[in-house]
């Protein structure tokens, strides 16, 4: 049997694949985000920078 894609049923499609590459687009952007949070932790430079900064806000609070 045959079956021929009616242009509701082609409308449907292209739009359920749209929220899919859309749904799939945030996804990489979220992992992206992870991804740099996660280099950022274990940037060990980054975290020295860190490490000084507070250090340097602690002793101006303490005056």
């Amino acid at each position: 049997m045959s079956h021929h894609n009616t242009p509701d049923s082609n409308q449907n499609q292209l739009l359920e694949v749209q929220a899919a590459l859309f749904s799939l687009r945030d996804g990489l952007m979220n992992l992206k985000m992870s991804l740099q949070e996660l280099a950022f932790m274990t940037d060990e430079t980054a975290q020295r920078e860190a490490m000084t900064e507070a250090e340097n806000l602690i002793m101006r609070l303490r005056g």
